[in-house]
């Protein structure tokens, strides 16, 4: 095969984002049916079938509003709409590990020797990655500020909810007594 010479008549990607348009919420679509819909051995090709999936999933959540995740070892799984907030935070906390990572590729240089422009370049990349990091540490933390008042105010509302359907249901047993009083 040439490079840059397609592998089929349609794109592996769009393949499997067809495959995933026929599953919903919960279903796992494994490596075997993606292999097949690929036409590749679910084993020897499963990196070739991860790539593929990583590019329909990018669509599939963008156009049907649908997240993946993996299920390891089997293939993977359609989530929920809650869980996509657990998804954002595990890629929040991935990021601001890779952030640290990239700061210290810039920090933790032996600058003998090295040209004073260029270290002057590692100097401001290195004030670029702290300013990120900085930003990045305010919105976790205000994340979570925002998330423990909305979890105050769920459990108010809950709790007003369970109360309002014992007082319902205390009025329809008062009712029934007042009927039996007007009856008996």
């Amino acid at each position: 095969m040439k490079p840059f010479e397609p592998i089929g008549a349609e794109a592996r990607w769009r393949t499997v984002y067809t495959l995933l348009k026929g599953h919903g919420v919960g279903d796992t679509i494994t490596y075997e049916a993606l292999a097949e819909a690929l036409d590749l051995d679910p084993v020897q090709n499963r990196s070739a079938i991860q790539a593929a999936v990583r590019r329909a999933a990018r669509e599939y959540e963008e156009t049907d509003k649908h997240a993946l995740t993996v299920a390891p070892n089997v293939g993977y799984r359609v989530v929920a709409a809650q869980e996509h907030l657990a998804l954002a935070r595990k890629h929040q906390r991935r990021s601001t590990r890779e952030l640290a990572a990239g700061r210290s590729k810039v920090i933790n240089v032996d600058f003998n020797g090295m040209d004073p422009d260029v270290r002057k370049g590692f100097e401001v990349m290195s004030q670029g990655f702290s300013m990120v990091m900085d930003i990045n540490r305010r919105i976790f933390t205000r994340q979570n500020k925002m998330e423990s008042v909305i979890k105050e105010i769920t459990t108010q509302v809950q709790g007003a909810q369970e109360g309002q359907a014992r007082n319902e249901a205390e009025i329809a047993t008062l009712k029934e007594r007042l009927a039996r009083l007007e009856t008996g």
